[in-house]
C-alpha cells in the first residue's frame, strides 16, 4: 500500500511527508468520502490541524482528491480515481446516506442530462443524491 502511495506522490512530484503518506493511505482505504475529523481519526500520528489542512489543500490543488460539500458546513474528501483527473470529467455525482451520513462517489455524469439556458456556460457541476445506502436499507 505504501508503495502505491509513494508512487502517486512521485508522479505528482510531491514530497513524501509522513502526513501526506498517511492521509493518502487513509483515503485510499476508505470506501466512502471522509470528513477532516474522520481522516484524522484514521491517522497513526496526531498531526496538528494546520498540517492536515495544508496536506488536504495540496492534494486538492494537485487533483489527487476532491471535496464534497454534504451540508452547508460539512465537507468530505475522496480520492480521485487514478485514471480520471477530476477536471477531465464533465461532472461528478455523489450519494449521501441520510441515515449513516456516508458519502459515496458515483463517478462522472454527462451534462447532456441537464437543460441549461443556451446563454450560460457550464465549467463544472456536481450532483448530490440523498437517500439510504444499500446497507442502511437492509437494516
Amino acid at each position: 500500500m505504501q508503495n502505491l502511495t509513494r508512487t502517486i506522490l512521485d508522479q505528482k512530484k510531491l514530497q513524501k511527508t509522513p502526513c501526506r503518506v498517511e492521509v493518502l493511505e487513509a483515503l485510499h482505504q476508505a470506501s466512502t468520502a471522509l470528513s477532516e475529523q474522520e481522516i484524522k481519526d484514521r491517522l497513526h500520528f496526531d498531526y496538528d490541524r494546520a498540517t492536515l489542512f495544508r496536506t488536504l489543500r495540496t492534494f486538492l490543488e494537485n487533483s489527487l482528491i476532491h471535496q464534497v460539500v454534504v451540508q452547508k458546513n460539512e465537507v468530505k474528501y475522496a480520492l480521485n480515481q487514478p485514471h480520471l483527473e477530476l477536471e477531465q470529467q464533465p461532472g461528478h455525482a455523489h450519494f449521501h446516506c441520510d441515515r449513516c451520513d456516508k458519502v459515496f462517489c458515483l463517478g462522472a455524469v454527462s451534462q447532456d442530462m441537464m437543460i441549461v439556458p443556451k446563454d450560460f456556460q457550464v465549467n463544472s457541476f456536481e450532483i448530490m443524491f440523498n437517500g439510504f445506502c444499500a446497507q442502511c436499507r437492509a437494516n
